[in-house]
């Protein structure tokens, strides 16, 4: 995707209104701002921007965890005695570039990554999954405590083989994409089951696992998930409209059972939408009862689900960076970088002061803006600034030139590109009317 940044708008609108940028006061930067994110708003929710509307991502429904794809969320994750790069790898089922890299560092110890505070109630049955590749270590152990007994089994992701197990009902590693296994383990808890953790550990040998580590060895994961699989009501799929460490969704087009990636026909997931999210729904007739179970709770196999949606447009705003302040993960600064241009960041991980998108960039991500939107909304806010100026007469050619730019980029993607939005039937062989 071809991208601008806030600089090159206030770059290009300075350069319409005759301001250089340095010489923007503070009161028209606030107005630039406000003209700016109206008029990308129109034209975000314009249409199915490829640029903007993900075609088959991958997403799990009732998952326990909290960002199963980035380990290297600490504030989520506790890793020890591991390096952890997220967004290194394309995981195995939508091809995106999102499992993350976990190598070892040479401490004499466990090497594993946890995720604590899971809530888990007695006698229910649960699965546990991770999509696994190895890099240099064959061997890894899924671990869930449920607050009173653990549940464990080692896998070995060079032979697609299940090691010594613990306290399960069932356990499988099965091969997927792009040299990923998909380890699986199934468990009942116990009657006083709890607050418990999922563990990953890394293995030298299928048994051990604290050992003196290598830096040169380590495995790439994906696709965490601990889903409840008995006792199961309508938020046990669900795929919320915000989750954390996903981009919220504005609006959905489309669900699949398969990634349209790969399959020529993807077999459509029914779905309803309700104000929490995307309810995934059988085509049973079973509700709330055993049947609704094994029907809507289809299992790791069809879960996650694949989407066609569109992002929730960011909002291109934030308070000057602080050098003496900390962030926390999701909150928006302004701020103005070494080359001297003017960006919003977001930060991604919690900061200690003076920590700034210079310094340590992995904790900061810059709001992009697409660029077929991104001069459609500099002549857009143009004709807003000359309007709010008293020049309406101007402000009639910026919109003209403002609309001629989304067209031309409608042009590009439809009729040059060939994508334009899957047209949906329905017929008395898909739909019934029933009163």
């Amino acid at each position: 995707m071809q991208t601008k940044a806030y600089s090159d708008y206030l770059a290009n609108i300075g350069g319409l209104i005759g301001v250089p940028t340095s010489r923007i006061s503070t009161e028209l930067a606030d107005a630039l701002e406000v003209y700016f994110n109206a008029a990308m708003r129109k034209a975000w929710k314009a249409g199915n921007w490829l640029d903007i509307c993900p075609y088959g991502e991958a997403r799990f429904a009732g998952n326990k965890l909290t960002y199963p794809n980035d380990l290297s969320q600490t504030a989520n994750w506790t890793a020890t005695a591991l390096t952890i790069t997220a967004n290194n790898l394309a995981n195995p089922l939508d091809g995106r570039t999102t499992a993350s890299k976990c190598m070892e560092t040479a401490a004499n110890s466990a090497h594993q990554v946890v995720q604590s505070s899971l809530t888990f109630f007695p006698n229910t049955d649960y699965l546990v999954s991770v999509y696994a590749r190895q890099n240099g270590r064959d061997d890894i152990k899924l671990t869930l405590n449920d607050g009173t007994t653990s549940h464990s089994a080692f896998y070995d992701i060079n032979a697609g083989t299940v090691g010594t197990a613990s306290n399960t009902s069932g356990t499988t590693c099965t091969p997927v994409a792009n040299g990923f296994f998909l380890c699986q383990l199934e468990f009942t808890t116990g009657s006083t089951a709890g607050s418990g953790s999922l563990t990953i550990n890394l293995s030298t040998d299928g048994s051990t696992t604290s050992y003196a580590g290598d830096t040169g060895k380590g495995v790439y994961l994906w696709g965490a998930l601990v889903q409840q699989t008995s006792n199961t009501g309508p938020q046990d799929a669900l795929v919320a409209w915000s989750q954390t460490g996903e981009d919220t969704i504005d609006a959905v087009f489309t669900v699949w059972k398969d990634p349209p990636s790969v399959s020529y026909y993807p077999r459509e997931q029914p779905f309803e939408l309700t104000p929490n999210g995307l309810q995934i729904v059988s085509t049973g007739t079973g509700l709330l009862t055993g049947a609704y179970t094994t029907a809507i709770l289809y299992g790791a196999t069809a879960n996650p689900v694949y989407l066609y949606y569109r992002k929730a447009m960011p909002s291109y705003t934030g308070d000057t960076f602080s050098a003496s302040s900390t962030y926390t993960a999701g909150q928006q600064v302004y701020y103005t970088a070494s080359d001297g241009n003017s960006n919003f960041y977001k930060c991604l991980a919690a900061t200690s002061a003076g920590e700034d998108p210079d310094d340590t960039p992995s904790k900061w991500d810059l709001l992009e803006i697409p660029e077929p939107l991104f001069w459609f909304a500099t002549y857009q806010a143009y004709g807003d600034w000359l309007t709010a100026d008293g020049q309406q007469d101007k402000a009639v050619g910026a919109y003209a030139l403002a609309q001629g730019r989304m067209d031309d980029a409608w042009d590009v993607q439809e009729r040059q590109m060939g994508w334009v939005m899957p047209t949906r039937f329905a017929t008395h062989v898909t739909a019934q009317v029933r009163f």
